[in-house]
C-alpha cells in the first residue's frame, strides 16, 4: 500500500511539473481574453494622462496584460493605507504598458506591491567598502527588491498619473524588476544575443558617461545642469538607475530622450518593441 501511494504521489508530481506551465498559460490566456471592466476603462480614461495617446493595438495589448497582472499581483497597504481596486488598476496599468510590445509577461512571476500613502523612511546601519558602519536615514518614493517586491508611494503615483513631468515611479521601479530577471540588477536586462548586448553596452555607456561628465562640470547652476543634461541627474547614480530613468523618459517623454541620446532611444525601442515617439500626436 505504501508503494502504491508513493507511485500516486510521484505521478502527480511529474504531471504538475510537466503540465503546470501549460495550465498556467491557458489560465492566463483566458484571463487576458476577458473584456476589460467598464469601470477600469473609465478610471484609465479619466485619471491617466498617457492612456488617450496609446494606439489601439497598444491599448488592446495593455488591457490583456492588465487583466492578468491584477489577477495575480498581491498588494499590501502600509502605514494605514487601504488599497482600493482603482489603486491596483492604475498602478499596474503603467507596469503593464512596459510589456505591451513584447507580448508576454517579462517579470519573474508577479512582484508583490507594498503601497505607502506617501514617501516613506528607510533607516538602518550601512557598511561601506572600508568596513565602516554608519547609520543612515532616507526618505524614499519607491524601491525595487530582488526578492520580487516593489515598494511605491501612492501620492507620487497620483502625481505621475496627472503627467506633470517626465517621471513615472511605477515604470522606474518595474524597470528594476526587468533589469533583475537575469539574477542581477546592473542596468542590462536580459538581451537576445551578443550583437544586441554589444550595441546596448556601447549606447548606454556613452550616454551614461556623458551624463556624469555634464554633472561634474564646475560652476554650473542647477538650472544649467538640468538644461545640459536634459534628463534626470539621478540617472548618473549608477547603471541600474540609469536604465530605470531612461525607461521613464522612453514612455513619458520620448522626444527628449531621442533628441539627447538617439542611440539609447533606438536600443530601448528594440528592447520594448515600441516606438512612443509616434504616440504623441494631437488627439
Amino acid at each position: 500500500m505504501a508503494l502504491f501511494w508513493l507511485f500516486v504521489v510521484t505521478v502527480a508530481l511529474v504531471a504538475t511539473l510537466a503540465f503546470g506551465p501549460v495550465w498556467r498559460y491557458r489560465r492566463r490566456r483566458a484571463e487576458s481574453a476577458k473584456p476589460l471592466p467598464a469601470s477600469w476603462q473609465q478610471w484609465l480614461n479619466d485619471r491617466w494622462w498617457l492612456y488617450p495617446y496609446l494606439p489601439d493595438a497598444v491599448r488592446a495589448a495593455l488591457h490583456r496584460q492588465l487583466q492578468v497582472m491584477v489577477a495575480h499581483t498581491d498588494f499590501y497597504g502600509c502605514n494605514g493605507l487601504t488599497v482600493t481596486e482603482p489603486m491596483k488598476v492604475l498602478t499596474l496599468a503603467q507596469a503593464a504598458l512596459m510589456n505591451t510590445g513584447r507580448g508576454r509577461m517579462q517579470w519573474s512571476g508577479f512582484p508583490v506591491v507594498l503601497l505607502y500613502p506617501e514617501a516613506f523612511v528607510r533607516e538602518g546601519e550601512v557598511v561601506n567598502e572600508l568596513g565602516v558602519v554608519s547609520y543612515e536615514r532616507h526618505e524614499l518614493l519607491g524601491e525595487s527588491w530582488e526578492q520580487g517586491k516593489v515598494v511605491l508611494s501612492w501620492s507620487d503615483i497620483e502625481q505621475d498619473l496627472r503627467g506633470h513631468d517626465s517621471h513615472c515611479l511605477v515604470i522606474h521601479e518595474y524597470a528594476h524588476q526587468l533589469d533583475g530577471r537575469d539574477g542581477v540588477m546592473d542596468g542590462t536586462p536580459p538581451l537576445l544575443d551578443k550583437t544586441q548586448r554589444r550595441r546596448w553596452a556601447k549606447a548606454m555607456q556613452g550616454a551614461f558617461d556623458h551624463l556624469r561628465a555634464v554633472l561634474s562640470r564646475p560652476g554650473l547652476s542647477q538650472g544649467e545642469v538640468l538644461s545640459q543634461a536634459s534628463i534626470d541627474p539621478y540617472g548618473a547614480t549608477n547603471p541600474e538607475e540609469f536604465f530605470s530613468v531612461i525607461s521613464e523618459y522612453f514612455f513619458t517623454d520620448p522626444e527628449t530622450l531621442a533628441s539627447r541620446y538617439p542611440d539609447v532611444y533606438r536600443e530601448l525601442r528594440r528592447f520594448y518593441r515600441l516606438n512612443p515617439q509616434q504616440w504623441f500626436k494631437p488627439l
